[in-house]
């Protein structure tokens, strides 16, 4: 399960979790597991590392995003229209945000098949899969470990500005739009003559109460949001796994 990662990624505190929960799981060559038909273990392994590819992806977007506008058409400098660059540049946007969701969903998975292996009846959507939301996994965690700082983290999370944002954004561009970007410019002549001009950039996208800031850095401070707030999830996630005590293993 080892791919490069972006520095910036919580490698120390997520591969510990990874570890820590993995004591909760038949061994890979068991019985047990490779004749479980609700395949529990890759259920884990598999959302656990998928956390890590979206924000691979996430990380790759941003400088991929930073490369397009570095050198730019001349008609996308004059603020008119270049449609090549602009499916570059939404199609960056686009897979920025649905993989900065997919993040935290995989991640809630994840905690819910590590719940399961705890405690297996309170956390009965293993058979269900397509039943495990984040909501689902918050619920299932705050009834079975009231205490545990990663419960109350999960339901937090959605009050969050930066996540909330990412919710958003990702919602209406999987479901429903694209977005373009939108210049606003005025001039304002003044009684002494000078001149005062302003001029604002936005990626529009209908439906989002505004638009995001148009510039170089439209993905990195979403990213950033994206590392703060997982890199608080991985450590309690962390210290949940080494709280619990696996069940002792069968002779």
């Amino acid at each position: 399960m080892n791919i490069a990662m972006p520095p910036e990624f919580p490698e120390t505190e997520f591969r510990a979790f990874g570890l820590a929960a993995s004591a909760f799981f038949p061994a890979l060559m068991s019985d047990e597991n490779l004749f479980d038909l609700q395949e529990k273990r890759r259920h884990f392994d598999w959302s656990w590392q998928a956390v890590r590819y979206r924000y691979r992806i996430c990380s790759e977007c941003n400088d991929e995003f930073k490369a397009l506008l570095a050198n730019p058409s001349e008609s996308w400098q004059a603020g008119w229209g270049d449609e090549e660059l602009t499916y570059s540049l939404e199609r960056c946007i686009y897979m920025f945000f649905v993989s900065g969701l997919s993040v935290f969903d995989s991640l809630g998975f994840c905690l819910y098949f590590l719940g399961n292996a705890i405690r297996p009846a309170a956390f009965p959507d293993v058979a269900n899969p397509r039943s495990i939301t984040r909501k689902a996994t918050n619920r299932a965690l705050s009834a079975a470990f009231p205490n545990a700082a990663i419960a109350g983290l999960l339901a937090e999370l959605p009050q969050d500005p930066g996540f909330a944002t990412i919710d958003l954004v990702r919602n209406l561009l999987a479901h429903r739009i694209s977005g373009r970007r939108s210049v606003r410019a005025s001039s304002t002549r003044h009684l002494d003559g000078m001149h005062t001009h302003w001029r604002e950039e936005t990626w529009h996208i209908p439906g989002s109460n505004g638009g995001l800031i148009f510039n170089d850095q439209l993905l990195q401070q979403h990213l950033n949001d994206i590392t703060r707030l997982l890199t608080t999830l991985a450590l309690a996630a962390r210290e949940f796994a080494e709280s619990q005590k696996p069940a002792p293993t069968r002779p």
